[in-house]
Parts: C-alpha cells; structure tokens; sequence
C-alpha cells in the first residue's frame, strides 16, 4: 500500500519501497486489499488532459485494474495550508471522472471515504462526494456518497431505493472526513454506516445484500447529472485522499485510516 509523507503509513501518496528487505506491515496490507481507487491529489498540476489524475491503487505494487482520472470542468490543484495538495472543485461542475471499469463493481462490501473542505453547503442543495451513476433520473447508481439536506451525509447503495443519510452536519470551513461502509452480509437494518472524522455517525438500512454492476463512471468531487437536466453537481470546495475499496471496512479499520490520513 502507497504512503504518504506527514499523513501515516496508509496514506494514498508517494509509494512505500518495494525492496524484500522492507516488507509492508499489516496494516499496509489490510487496507490494500479491495483497494480499487486511489486519489492522493498530489500532482504537480491537473490541465484537463486525460487520465492525469493517478490512481494510486493502480501503481506499484497494487493490482487495481481501474485507470487515472480526468479533471474536467474547471476542477484543479491548489496548495491548501492544512494538508498540502489538493483537488478543487469548483462550482457549478467541478469534477474527477474515472472510466468503468471492472475493478469499480463491488459484490457484498464496499468503502467509500474522502476528506473535503466545502465551501458552498447552503443546507438545500446536493453536493457531491462520490458517486457512480449518470443521472438521479436513471436508477443506475451503483454507489454515491453527497452531503445533501441539513448538510449531513447522504448514501445511495444499489439503486436510490433505500436512500438514507447520517446525523452529524457537515460545515463549511473545516477539513472533515467522510466514511460509507457498505457490507451485505449484515442483517438488511444494519448494511449501511456512516463515519464523519473516523467516528460513527449512523447505522443504516439497505435492501440489496449484493451490489448490482452498472455501466456508469465514477465521478469524484460531483453528482453527475446529464446535460439535459442540469449541469453535474460540484463539492463547491476541496477534496484530498479519496478512496474507494470494494470490501467493507471494520469500524477499527476506518477509525484507523481516519487517523493515517489526519495532518
């Protein structure tokens, strides 16, 4: 599993030494399983030209067989005091898109986490974290993750039929963490949880005890909308270490990960 200078061994950032005298540690190993995206946000700069945006879980040692992003729609790097390099996305479409691909088409468990600094929540409006499908008009959203109503934080798991949000409200301003974990096993009642800075926030229910593959892409930093509805929904802000795993997390792991990434 890559790491990152200030930000923990776990870290999505500049890769760990593959040399056999150094073995990564368990933790390494732990997170890297089901790791299929990777955004650490540390490029030198995103000019719009495909596929620029790395995907850490698809480098190194790691076996992710999802491509790099595209920054499209005005979305960029900046040099943030808190945690160094980052993604912006601006509104009103601000965006990462990463193609289809199999390695995104979880089955039974699936995490979702990013750190964001929003700088638009009006409590009203969506705003969007993580999410793959094309439109809230089509019943193709594999997986999403927005702050939406009350600005807390909203999840869409296999189709919106069981859409369900948290209890704590995002803020403007700050740096938090967003966490969505996903596990099929679990009775129906229990699939779901959400985590906001590595603590639980709600226990949730969902249907589906499997994930249904769609064709949609991942968009990171927005909520796709087609065109002939309204442009794709930005954060309104800055976005740093997203990643997406299709296992499902322990509440240990995501306490863990919250804490390998703080700087």
């Amino acid at each position: 599993m890559p790491i990152v200078a200030g930000c923990g061994r776990l870290g999505f950032g500049t890769e760990r030494s593959t040399d056999a005298a150094t073995p990564p540690d368990a933790g390494e190993l732990a997170f890297g399983a089901g790791c299929a995206v990777g955004l650490a946000m540390d490029e030198p700069r995103w000019t719009g030209a495909a596929g620029e945006v790395v995907n850490r879980c698809a480098t190194g040692t790691t076996i992710s067989t999802v491509g790099p992003g595209t920054a499209v729609a005005g979305a960029s790097l900046v040099d943030d005091p808190v945690r160094g390099r980052v993604g912006d996305l601006p509104l009103p479409s601000g965006c990462v898109q990463i193609a289809n691909a199999a390695g995104l088409h979880a089955t039974t468990g699936l995490t979702l986490s990013a750190w964001i600094y929003p700088q638009s929540l009006d409590g009203t409006n969506p705003y969007g974290v993580i999410a793959k499908r094309t439109d809230f008009t089509m019943d193709d959203a594999e997986y999403t993750m927005f702050v939406w109503t009350d600005n807390t934080v909203w999840v869409d798991i296999d189709s919106r039929n069981d859409r369900a949000h948290g209890v704590k409200q995002v803020v403007n301003g700050a740096w938090q963490q967003l966490t969505a974990v996903y596990d099929g096993t679990l009775p129906a009642a229990k699939r779901v949880t959400l985590y906001v800075d590595g603590e639980l926030d709600a226990v949730l229910p969902e249907t589906s005890p499997r994930l249904t593959a769609y064709p949609s892409p991942l968009s990171v930093g927005c909520l796709p909308e087609l065109p002939a509805t309204k442009p794709q929904i930005a954060l309104g802000g800055r976005i740093d270490d997203v990643g997406v795993w299709t296992r499902a997390f322990t509440a240990q792991e995501v306490a863990a990960w919250y804490q390998a990434t703080r700087h």
